[in-house]
């Protein structure tokens, strides 16, 4: 009885057959600020009134995709094999 199907593939996996699971999670970076007394002192309104603008219209799931996306993905052995080997396939063109 198939239960799964390889994300990457297509072919069926079976009940008890050995499947594996790959994760990928995608997040905005971050790198430590430096904050001067500068920054501190200054007045952010209007680059506040630009990211609100920036903002406004989307939803909070199209906000959130800028921040932080979850994936979670069957692969059969071959597709697990192959992931292994080359997690990031160049593109073409």
């Amino acid at each position: 009885m198939t239960t799964r199907v390889c994300d990457r593939c297509g072919q069926p996996i079976r009940d008890k057959q050995l499947r594996y699971i790959a994760k990928i999670q995608v997040f905005a970076a971050y790198d430590p600020l430096e904050i001067t007394f500068e920054d501190l002192t200054r007045d952010h309104s209007r680059e506040i009134d630009r990211i609100l603008a920036e903002c406004e219209g989307l939803s909070e799931a199209e906000l959130m995709r800028d921040v932080y996306v979850e994936f979670k993905f069957d692969l059969c052995r071959a597709c697990q094999r192959a992931y292994i080997c080359d997690p990031i396939p160049a593109i073409d063109g």
